[in-house]
């Protein structure tokens, strides 16, 4: 359930559904609640809710029933529920988004997903899922990925995050990439090879995770040779460790 989407008006009918004759309803409509019975209901974007839509399933959290629209007996539920919010619950409650005792009855098990910013060594293989992904679906071959789109992959910070990734990855399929021709006219060969330089030894910190001995065995170079380049570029392994 989008709850962003939820509506002001017809709100109850919509959640709870309407029972045969009394709404003048032909037949019982079951609401979007209903309709997870036996299964799992999924909140998103449960800080968006509007606050009527909110009340109603503080109800049902805590009753584990539903009462239909014009019906005078409620109807008894079995369904797991998840609820998401697009940031932090707590600050949402704070800014009055989200009811307090809605928040505290959802808040029996809360996961963290971290964004892609903070985990920027799984970029490249979702990029590339998603790139095969959007090649299918748009009927082409599988392009290969230029240096300034691996560089894009590693340096942006995807606020995003993965609908974002996926964008950008329709986007270099269809060579609509406006990133592909990132080295300026204007740089000679020196500049040029050292840009390529800190850019390979960017890919392996990161697909290493700042282990410098394998960085070290991955690049084939000494260690003081790594760390005299990491210096030049401005490179800090530590940047690229899993937390």
């Amino acid at each position: 359930m989008s709850c962003a989407a939820l509506p002001e008006t017809g709100l109850e009918s919509l959640l709870m559904g309407d029972a045969a004759g009394p709404t003048g309803a032909f037949r019982r409509r079951e609401g979007q609640i209903e309709q997870s019975h036996q299964g799992t209901l999924f909140l998103d974007e449960i800080d968006l809710a509007p606050r009527a839509a909110q009340l109603l399933l503080l109800r049902v959290l805590e009753e584990r029933e539903i009462l239909p629209v014009g019906a005078m007996e409620p109807h008894a539920l079995d369904l797991r529920i998840l609820a998401a919010t697009k940031g932090d619950p707590v600050e949402a409650v704070a800014r009055g988004d989200l009811r307090e005792d809605l928040y505290y009855r959802l808040n029996v098990i809360r996961l963290r997903t971290p964004p892609l910013r903070e985990r920027r060594e799984d970029v490249p293989l979702l990029f590339a899922r998603f790139l095969s992904r959007a090649a299918s679906r748009l009927g082409r071959e599988v392009p290969q990925v230029d240096h300034a789109v691996r560089r894009r992959l590693l340096e942006h910070d995807w606020p995003g995050n993965l609908r974002e990734l996926a964008n950008y990855a329709s986007q270099v399929v269809v060579g609509l990439n406006p990133h592909t021709t990132r080295t300026r006219s204007d740089e000679g060969l020196v500049q040029r090879v050292q840009t390529y330089e800190a850019e390979l030894i960017r890919e392996a910190l990161t697909r290493h995770q700042g282990d410098i001995r394998q960085v070290t065995a991955d690049l084939q170079i000494p260690r003081k040779t790594l760390y005299d380049k990491m210096a030049r570029h401005g490179l800090i392994p530590a940047r690229h460790r899993r937390q």
